[in-house]
């Protein structure tokens, strides 16, 4: 294959991932079909078949395409990192996650983890991409937290909390006009998210200065 041909070809499968996240953010997982991406991405369907003959094929290779892309972000997020003590980086951090919970990305996962529940095939595939990602992300933490390397096993349990309580958010966040600003109720929820993280790396004795980041 030619230089020529494999740009025209890694191109025509980046347009079919980018109609596949779309598809599934806006239709669902039920209402992502193949014909629809095709159309959408603007290639043939002979084209589609060539690169992805079936749906969990493209659907899985989408996600782990958003995840690349998420991963991509946290590295340039962590390029910046934020200055003062190890609570006020991470709360930095919280807000500089929140957008991730309430986007296509985050929504385009979301059905698909709902549809993996009973299509164990896509469930595997599902389970791995994010076994993926989780390890990514979390070497994207340890980078711009400037986290203690013999500590990571408390940075995965801080991790797991505050990933718990945006998905919560997040869900929540379904039931609201995706353009409008988020409520009061919500911007609370999110400064306790941000406390309960100065909490637990107190309570870990990872940094002294957390219990100024609470008051």
């Amino acid at each position: 294959m030619s230089l020529l041909q494999e740009e025209r070809s890694a191109e025509t499968r980046q347009r079919l991932m980018d109609a596949t996240v779309e598809c599934l953010f806006e239709r669902g997982y039920a209402g992502t079909t193949t014909t629809e991406i095709a159309s959408r991405a603007g290639v043939s369907r002979g084209a589609q078949l060539h690169h992805f003959p079936k749906k969990d094929e493209l659907v899985i290779s989408a996600l782990e395409h958003v995840f690349a892309l998420r991963l991509a972000q946290m590295r340039e997020m962590s390029a910046e990192r934020p200055s003062g003590s190890l609570a006020k980086r991470m709360t930095a951090l919280v807000d500089a996650l929140w957008p991730f919970f309430k986007g296509p990305t985050f929504y385009a996962w979301l059905e698909l983890v709902v549809a993996s529940r009973t299509e164990p095939a896509l469930n595997e595939a599902v389970h791995d991409a994010s076994a993926r990602f989780g390890d990514g992300l979390m070497d994207g933490f340890s980078r711009m937290l400037e986290w203690p390397a013999d500590r990571r096993a408390d940075l995965s349990e801080i991790i797991w909390v505050i990933f718990g309580q945006l998905e919560s958010l997040g869900l929540e966040r379904i039931l609201l006009p995706a353009d409008d600003p988020d409520p009061p109720e919500f911007l609370r929820a999110i400064a306790m998210i941000k406390r309960l993280a100065a909490i637990l790396i107190a309570d870990m004795g990872l940094d002294e200065t957390s219990r100024e980041t609470l008051r």
